[in-house]
């Protein structure tokens, strides 16, 4: 009797839990204003350009530009192939720190979904992180132009894997 008390305590506490969580759930999303979807052009290449009479008013905040264009960013940043150029011109500025790297200095990044996250910012800067399965993120400073919308200033990899030193092979392509 004691055991069939303990199981039915055990099923009740666990539906308590599955309902919390679905009552928590719908919460967030009742809490958040209608219209606050993210603008196009945050989440398209280009790197949140608009043309200067519609910048203002698609003018996304920075934890959206972490969240969508700082990954993308990486991604073009550590990319290999020969459209790469094409994607850092719509990503970052044409003096950004970190561009100077060659392409082939940079290490292959595991093959896992880029995660970005704002680590502080407001209006018209933002430094964001991007997990990329490396054990610590690649850092992105961030500027909000009018004319061109959201721009990377400065990219930095984190210091093991994200570059390669002289000697070094790249993946897959050990001797």
């Amino acid at each position: 009797m004691d055991e069939h008390r303990r199981n039915r305590l055990t099923v009740t506490a666990m539906i308590t839990a599955i309902i919390l969580l679905v009552a928590v759930d719908l919460t967030f999303i009742l809490m958040k204003p209608a219209g606050t979807g993210m603008d196009r052009s945050v989440t398209e290449p280009g790197g949140g350009r608009t043309s200067a009479s519609s910048a203002a008013a698609a003018h996304p905040a920075a934890r959206e530009v972490c969240e969508t264009l700082a990954p993308k960013a990486v991604k073009a940043y550590t990319s290999h192939g020969k459209g790469r150029a094409g994607l850092l011109k719509l990503y970052f500025t044409g003096d950004a720190q970190g561009l100077n790297i060659p392409a082939d200095r940079i290490a292959a990044q595991p093959d896992v979904q880029y995660a970005g996250a704002l680590n502080t910012g407001d209006g018209s800067s933002a430094v964001c992180s991007v997990h990329t399965g490396l054990e610590s993120p690649w850092t992105l400073t961030w500027r909000w132009d009018a004319d061109a919308g959201w721009l990377c200033t400065g990219i930095n990899g984190p210091l093991e894997g994200a570059y390669t030193t002289l000697g070094d092979t790249a993946p897959g392509n050990a001797k």
